[in-house]
């Protein structure tokens, strides 16, 4: 079920993902081929050490500059990991929220604007969240 939602490139984008269905979206997005992308960011609390792991985590390219807009040029650029598509699977991430709330604030609406701009590239990015967070819907079920 989660494999038709996945391939559904105008749905992509930044999604909280409850821990009951990580297990199926990951087998999910192996079926679709995509790579499926972790990082781990709750020991991180200032947004360039988050940038920072994240980079390494994703593979970005060297040129990386662990700021928003480097992300935001990399999440967006499909060839960064030429794939059909992507998942990337941010846990941890509530530490940036309670350390600095400007900040997170400013990394979901990166996160929300890469997204988007992939969904008409025929490589969909989706990002999927381990925190609830305000304006972020539940990852639907297809």
């Amino acid at each position: 079920m989660n494999d038709k939602l996945l391939k559904k490139a105008e749905r992509a984008g930044l999604y909280h993902l409850p821990p009951l269905r990580r297990e199926a979206i990951e087998a999910s997005a192996r079926k679709c081929h995509f790579p499926v992308l972790h990082a781990d960011l709750s020991a991180h609390q200032s947004m360039e050490a988050t940038l920072r792991l994240l980079g390494k985590a994703l593979q970005f390219p060297i040129w990386f500059g662990a700021n928003l807009d480097a992300l935001f040029d990399c999440l967006s650029d499909p060839d960064w990991l030429p794939a059909k598509g992507h998942l990337i699977i941010l846990s941890g991430i509530d530490s940036l929220r309670v350390a600095d709330p400007e900040d997170f604030a400013a990394f979901i609406d990166v996160l929300q604007a890469s997204s988007e701009s992939r969904r008409e590239t025929g490589s969909p990015l989706w990002i999927l969240i381990d925190t609830p967070a305000r304006g972020i819907a539940t990852l639907p079920e297809a």
